[in-house]
Parts: structure tokens; C-alpha cells; sequence
């Protein structure tokens, strides 16, 4: 753990009391490394957003144990995003300890309102190279060029022409840092004086973008490279252009005359596509294969991981009848070990990710409302938030790629309630809530527009914005998208596409079938109508799931009639914990106990572990209530118009 953390800590929990009140302004009590740390002292955390939301939980589940805590053991910090000590209810401040965390604490010879700009990533460089810094207290110009050197690795005032500036933007975006908007405005004032600088940089900061101007750069280059603006065959620009290429992020083309063009451009064009999809998906595997995260990983690794293999997973799909034997196994054996890592890194650190803040963006699917009603208060206009259920990132791949160049997106993935089941995940998700702070936690999805809506109007500036919400859409003839956009369009819509879910659980051949179904679909449907119709009428459109899905092997099916409340082939909910027990004891190598207090419900989990499924044993099935990447990690897309 880094200097800083263990500054925090010491800071925050040098009170023996049970009960701590963090006022946390910069949400530093909220950061991975600090909030595992916390929890694995024992403590719980709850946040303090909403008086309501709060007291249910409190009330319910801590203030009589943290009165009796000497003989019922329990530590809670209840935090505020802020310092104001007055505005936190009497009770608290008479029954625990008061502590203040602050940024500026950390780091005081730099500028408080520029360091406040970095995320909590960027701290362990910015703290690192600052134990060396012997000068005077610096101000927001000397802050800043300081950050971008130390942090970022930038010195505006050493690149000097296009190619420099090319590289140093793929380095950033290889290494998916994000520059804060206003260290950006720093560099272009310097590249400006230099002669280099133009607004039109400023937008190639932004990862999608950049790809964008990657690939169409990269179409100019194979066709004709005397008009391309970018020299791709600089060492260091090929190098990561490579990369982009095998991880997806930029998209091979179609070329008739190969001969003039270096042998190393052949990972950005295609010449036999099965000899190539081969290729790429070995490549693939083999980087993934040396990428998997360890025990202290961050959830970032993972979501990159989810990334690369989601496209293994595409190219899989699409070999699937042409694969040898030993390639197929070879998959095989990576994806046991990606799941038994991802389920061990989940076990240990899920605690610490719904309390993550959701901005810069969503780490769960109940952040989500969250950071859309953000951007709906910065922005204006309106929101549309589509929900897929059931999409795994593979299948919003497929779904990317029948769009064609329709559409422009920026790309992102969150992370599923566990069990990656229905009334648990998507009625999470429209409620903007953890399970713990939804009465009912197992009511079905009857509720999800009175979440939906209720959510909007409790959010402060709102309550006077129509909000819309539908379900059970198919997308499939052109009556229901004219349906969805002629009617008044409200501020916020919230719909929910049943397709991938209907699909996936008629399956009966594996993903592949999935794929091909999902294709079919596309063939025919007007989903590609209704993005259209709502960036016309002015919706900023986001694209969600609830949960994904993945391929499981069936190991026996568990008859226990109305002793479970809730089952799906990879997941069961029990009321009573020994009901539970007896059906891990049937299966005891093939599934485990999953933490049910998540819930709030009291209810005790069961799933299915690693590639399993309660089901007809050794049918394969698709289907989701489990911990494997593919269900848990799910795509988060903005979809824009081209620009």
C-alpha cells in the first residue's frame, strides 16, 4: 500500500470507537486501495447521500448493534462528500467520532483545486515523485506543468512537430489515462506558441476520438500514404498502432493490392479473413494469457480484460466449425484460469465497488442514473437510457459491428449486481440504488418504472422533467420504434430491449448459436432506426445491460421446490441459510456461498462456480446469475452521431 493511504488511515481510524464519521470532500475514503483497507479492518461503509435511503439502512441494521457493539461486534464509518461538520444529524455527531479528510492534507505544497482535478489513480505517481520535491509551495502554473511531467510523462514544450504529438497520444491512450480538461487548455497554450497547436488536437485527448481519427488516418494511409496526415511507420506510433489492432480498438480493412505495403501493416488489413481471424484471436489469447490480474488488481484491469477477451470470444464465435482441436483447447483452458482469477479477485474486493463515486463514470449499474442525471444537469437536453437484457460485451460487439459506421460511440463497461440476475442487477440499476436500499429486493420486475421515476424525481432540479419508461421491446418491425418516438417525447426514457435475453435462454448449442442468432436479428431489425430517431429528436443515447451471459456445463439439477425463492441456472436464493447448505452440500466442487448480506434481504446465495449450471448434467446452456466476467462486466456505451 502507498504512503498516502496508510496517511489516510492512520488519519481516519486512529478512534477505537465503532461508529466514525468520515467528512470526505475529495471522496478519499472512497478510493479502492483505502476502501479495501477499511474493510478489511472490519469496518462497513455507508454513504450519506440521501436522509431517507440512510435511516432505512441505520436504523434497520446498525444503530441497535453499534449501542451493544462490545458484545456484538460492528465498526461503521459513515461518510459525507463534504467537511461541513454542522450539516451532519445530531445523533451521529453525539455517538461517534468526527474526522476530516482532505486532498490538500496529502499534498500541501501543491495547488489544492489543480491536484483536485486528477482521480485517485494518478495519486501514487503525483505522491511518489513529490517525496523528492525540495522547492517552494507551487501554484496552479507550476502545479500543473509539474503533474503533466511527473503524472503524465508530458513535457508540452519538447514535442515539436505533428509526429511528436501523434506518438505522445498514443502512448496516453495506450495506457488509457485520462488529462484532466484543463491540463489539456495548459498544453495547447504552449503548443500554440510553438506553431503546432490547433483546437482540433483538443478533442484527440478523448479515446474514442482519437481512435476515430486513427482508422480513418489508417484507411488514407493503405490506400494512398502520400495523403495520410500521420506517419505510421515512425517506430513508436507502428508499435502501438499494432496493439490497437489486437486489442479492437482500431478495425483492420479491405485492401486489392498488398504489394506495396510493409510486411508489418498486414495487422491492419485483410487478406484471407479465416487465415487472419486465426491469427488475430492467437494473438489475442496470448496477450490476455500474460495480462490476467492478480489478487490486488484494480477494477479497471478487469474491465480491460473484459475488453480483450470479449473479442476473443467474437473471433471465437466465428471460427467456431474451423478451429483444431488444440486451439479450441487452448481457449478452453484460458478461460477456466480467467474465471477462477476474476472469481477470486471478486470475492475478495466486490465489497468496496458499489460505494466507488460514479463520476468521472460509472463503476456499477446503480452508478448509472447517477452519472447520466450529471450529465443531463451540465448538458441540457434530453436522456435516453436503453437497456439490453441480458447483452455480454461480446454481443454488444456483434451488435457494434452490424451498426457499421452509422454511428460513433464511446465505450465503457460496469459492473453487475451479483447474483447477475434480474430482479436483482436491473431493478438495481433503474433504482440508482444498491439492493440494500430497495424495499422489496426480490419483487420481480413489476417495479422498475416506479424506481425509474422515483429515482428522477427525488434528484434535486428534475421533479418538473417528464420521464418515460418501457418495456418488453423486441425491436424487430418499424410500428414499435414509431411507436417510442411519436408519442410526446419525454426529458429521461428508460427502455428495455428483451431480445438478447429471449435469445439467450432458447440457446441450446453454445455461444456460437447465440452469436448467429443475434445476427439474424440484426438482419432484420430497427434498432439501428430507433438511435437514429432519438439522436434526431436531441437524446443523448446510452446503451446498457443488467447483466451478461456465458456458456455453462450443466452438473445436475436441484429439486427443492418452494425452499428456494429465486433461482436461475447459475444462481439460487434462499430465505434460510440451511437450505442453501443442502444444496452446496450436493454440489460441493461446483458451486460456493455468496456473501447474502449484499441484498440487505438476509436471503443466502448459491452459485454455480466456474463454468457450471444447475442444470441437466453435461447439457451446455447459456445463461447468467453468476460470477464469471462474461455475466458480471457489461458494456456502457454512448452512442453520437459521426462526426
Amino acid at each position: 500500500m502507498s504512503d498516502w493511504r496508510e496517511e489516510i488511515l492512520e488519519n481516519l481510524l486512529q478512534d477505537d470507537r465503532p461508529l466514525i464519521i468520515a467528512l470526505d470532500p475529495d471522496a478519499l475514503v472512497l478510493e479502492e486501495g483505502i476502501q479495501q483497507a477499511i474493510l478489511n479492518r472490519g469496518y462497513d461503509i455507508v454513504s450519506y447521500n440521501d436522509p431517507f435511503s440512510f435511516r432505512i439502512v441505520y436504523e434497520s441494521e446498525y444503530r441497535e448493534r453499534l449501542e451493544r457493539w462490545r458484545d456484538d461486534p460492528v465498526k461503521l464509518i459513515v461518510r459525507f462528500p463534504h467537511d461541513r461538520r454542522g450539516s451532519v444529524p445530531f445523533d451521529l455527531l453525539r455517538d461517534g467520532s468526527c474526522v476530516t479528510v482532505r486532498i490538500n492534507d496529502i499534498f500541501p505544497l501543491f495547488s489544492y483545486p489543480v491536484v483536485r482535478l486528477l482521480e485517485p489513480v494518478y495519486y501514487d505517481a503525483l505522491y511518489e515523485s513529490a517525496k523528492n520535491y525540495r522547492g517552494e509551495r507551487m501554484g496552479d502554473a507550476k502545479t500543473r506543468e509539474y503533474i503533466l511531467k511527473t503524472v503524465f510523462r508530458i513535457a508540452p514544450d519538447e514535442i515539436r512537430d505533428p509526429t511528436d504529438l501523434v506518438s505522445l497520444l498514443c502512448r496516453i491512450h495506450y495506457e488509457r489515462k485520462v488529462v484532466p480538461e484543463e491540463l489539456v487548455n495548459h498544453c495547447l497554450e504552449i503548443w500554440t506558441r510553438l506553431g503546432i497547436g490547433k483546437e482540433e488536437i483538443r478533442p484527440l485527448f478523448n479515446r474514442d476520438r482519437f481512435m476515430n481519427y486513427l482508422q480513418s488516418q489508417w484507411v488514407r494511409y493503405i490506400n494512398a500514404s502520400d495523403t495520410s496526415e500521420i506517419h505510421f511507420d515512425h517506430q513508436e506510433i507502428r508499435l502501438y498502432v499494432e496493439t490497437f489492432f489486437l486489442e479492437g480498438s482500431l478495425k483492420p480493412i479491405e485492401v486489392d493490392d498488398t504489394a506495396t505495403l510493409p510486411e508489418w501493416a498486414t495487422c491492419g488489413i485483410i487478406r484471407d479473413p479465416l487465415a487472419d481471424a486465426r491469427r488475430h484471436l492467437r494473438n489475442l489469447l496470448s496477450k490476455i494469457s500474460e495480462s490476467i490480474p492478480g489478487e490486488n488488481a484494480r477494477y479497471a484491469d478487469w474491465k480491460q480484460i473484459a475488453r480483450l477477451w470479449a473479442g476473443a470470444i467474437m473471433i471465437r464465435g466465428k471460427l467456431h466449425t474451423s478451429l483444431h482441436r488444440g486451439e479450441s483447447e487452448e481457449f478452453d483452458r484460458l478461460h477456466l484460469s480467467i474465471e477462477s482469477a476474476f472469481r477470486d479477485w471478486l470475492l475478495a474486493h466486490f465489497k468496496s465497488l458499489p460505494n466507488q463515486p460514479y463520476l468521472p463514470a460509472p463503476v456499477m449499474v446503480h452508478h448509472i442514473p447517477h452519472f447520466i442525471a450529471h450529465e443531463l444537469a451540465r448538458n441540457g437536453g434530453r436522456i435516453a437510457l436503453i437497456v439490453m437484457d441480458g447483452m455480454a460485451i461480446d454481443q454488444w460487439l456483434i451488435i457494434k459491428e452490424a451498426l457499421g459506421n452509422e454511428f460513433s460511440y464511446r465505450e465503457d463497461s460496469v459492473y453487475a449486481w451479483v447474483p447477475t440476475i434480474t430482479s436483482i442487477s436491473r431493478r438495481s440499476l433503474f433504482a440508482g440504488e444498491t439492493p440494500a436500499f430497495i424495499e422489496h429486493t426480490l419483487g420481480g420486475e413489476t417495479d422498475e418504472e416506479r424506481l425509474w421515476r422515483r429515482f428522477w424525481s427525488g434528484s434535486s432540479g428534475f421533479e418538473r422533467l417528464s420521464v418515460g419508461f418501457s418495456k418488453g421491446h423486441h425491436l424487430i418491425n418499424e410500428s414499435e420504434v414509431d411507436e417510442l418516438l411519436h408519442d410526446a417525447m419525454p426529458s429521461i426514457l428508460g427502455l428495455v430491449v428483451n431480445t438478447i435475453d429471449n435469445l439467450m435462454h432458447r440457446t441450446t448449442m453454445g455461444t456460437p448459436e447465440l452469436h448467429s442468432d443475434i445476427r439474424l436479428w440484426l438482419e432484420k431489425s430497427v434498432f439501428p432506426d430507433l438511435l437514429a430517431g432519438l439522436l434526431e429528436r436531441g437524446y443523448a443515447v446510452y446503451i446498457t445491460a443488467d447483466h451478461g451471459n456465458v456458456s455453462a456445463e450443466g452438473v445436475g439439477r436441484l429439486s427443492q421446490g418452494l425452499l428456494v425463492e429465486e433461482t436461475s441456472a447459475r444462481a439460487r436464493l434462499y430465505d434460510r441459510a440451511v437450505f442453501m447448505e443442502q444444496a452446496h452440500s450436493k454440489y460441493p466442487e461446483d458451486s460456493f456461498a455468496w456473501e447474502g448480506d449484499y441484498l440487505g434481504t438476509g436471503h443466502s446465495v448459491l452459485i454455480a462456480d466456474a463454468l457450471k449450471a444447475f442444470s441437466d448434467p453435461g447439457k451446455e446452456v447459456v445463461s447468467h446469475g453468476g460470477v464469471s466476467i462474461e455475466e458480471v462486466i457489461v458494456p456502457f456505451i454512448r452512442v453520437m452521431r459521426v462526426q
